[in-house]
């Protein structure tokens, strides 16, 4: 597994990813003055913020596993099909259309 393509920077996704778990976790917690500064508070985002929230969750730990695939296939530790097995795995044969 040597891999690197992206200098590991893939993984920056998935702590994106688990800093809006986090926001979606705690959105109703209002911020208490009196707590200590460590404690979780949410930002009150609407119903419809936080459905988008959870897309863009799931989209980014899809887009990171990808890109991993990718960098696998590029770095020579996989090959090009297994990178579209994953693809069409995450995300159908959405690339299989032509321009």
């Amino acid at each position: 597994m040597s891999g690197g393509h992206f200098d590991y920077h893939e993984s920056y996704l998935g702590y994106i990813a688990e800093q809006l778990e986090h926001d979606v976790e705690n959105n109703g917690i209002e911020y208490d003055i009196s707590n200590p500064a460590d404690a979780p508070y949410g930002f009150q985002h609407t119903p419809e913020t936080v459905n988008f929230m959870k897309i863009m969750i799931t989209e980014l730990y899809k887009l990171k596993e990808l890109l991993r695939e990718y960098d696998y296939a590029v770095s020579g530790d996989s090959s090009k099909e297994d990178f579209l097995d994953k693809a069409r795995s995450l995300y159908g044969n959405t690339g299989a259309k032509t321009c």
